[in-house]
C-alpha cells in the first residue's frame, strides 16, 4: 500500500474501527484466541495502521483499558463537582463509575478472563493497582463522612470493599439484569441500604 493509502486510513477512523473491532472480538473470542487478522479484517484496515496506533494487539488492549479508565475518572470527577455533602459523593462516585463499567462491559468481561487464566499470558497493566486506587478512595471518602460527622464509626476499609463489591456486581450486566427490573432501580435500592446503615444516627 503508497505511503498516502496508509495516510488516508490512519486519519479517517482507523484508529477508532480497531478499538471496536478488538472489543467485540476479544469479548467473544478471548483475547488469547483473537489474532492481529482477525481484528484487520473486522475494522477493515490494514496491518501499518494498527502498528502505527498501537504498536501490537497488545498495545490495542492496553490502550482499550486506559481508556476506560480515564473514562471512569473523569465521570467520577463530574459526580464530585455536583455533589454537597459526603454521602452525595460516596453514591455518585458508585453510580458513575458502574455506569461507565456498564458502557464498557464486554471490555470488562475480557479483563476478567484474563486475570483468571495464566499469568504470564496477560497483558501487562497494573490490574490489581486500579482496585487499589478505588479502595484508597472510597476509604478516604468513609474516613471523611465519619470524621464530619454523616457516617457512624465504621472500619473504612471495610465499608470500602462492601462498595467496591456492589460496583463489581452491578457492572456485569449479563450476571445483574433480571426481566421485568429496571436495573437503575436496583443499584439505587443498594446503596441506599448500604449508606443507610452507615449513616449516622440523627440527634
Amino acid at each position: 500500500m503508497s505511503q498516502t493509502g496508509g495516510t488516508r486510513e490512519q486519519n479517517t477512523g482507523g484508529r477508532e474501527r480497531l478499538l471496536a473491532a478488538a472489543v467485540r472480538l476479544f469479548a467473544a473470542k478471548g483475547y488469547a484466541a483473537t489474532s492481529v487478522r482477525d481484528i484487520l479484517r473486522a475494522a477493515e484496515v490494514t496491518a501499518p495502521v494498527l502498528y502505527y496506533h498501537f504498536g501490537n494487539k497488545e498495545g490495542l488492549f492496553l490502550a482499550l483499558v486506559r481508556d476506560g479508565v480515564e473514562k471512569v475518572e473523569l465521570a467520577r470527577q463530574k459526580a464530585f463537582d455536583e455533589a454537597a455533602t459526603t454521602v452525595e459523593r460516596i453514591r455518585g462516585y458508585c453510580m458513575a463509575s458502574i455506569a461507565v463499567r456498564r458502557e464498557f462491559a464486554d471490555l470488562a468481561w475480557v479483563v476478567e478472563a484474563i486475570l483468571s487464566g495464566p499469568p504470564d499470558a496477560a497483558p501487562r497493566f497494573d490490574f490489581r493497582g486500579v482496585l487499589t486506587t478505588m479502595l484508597c478512595q472510597l476509604q478516604e471518602l468513609v474516613e471523611e463522612g465519619i470524621t464530619n460527622g454523616e457516617l457512624r464509626a465504621c472500619n473504612p476499609m471495610h465499608a470500602s470493599m462492601v462498595l467496591v463489591g456492589l460496583m463489581e456486581v452491578a457492572s456485569r450486566p449479563r450476571l445483574f439484569e433480571m426481566a421485568g427490573v429496571d436495573p437503575d432501580d436496583q443499584i439505587e435500592g443498594m446503596l441506599a441500604v448500604i449508606l443507610g446503615g452507615l449513616a449516622a444516627p440523627a440527634n
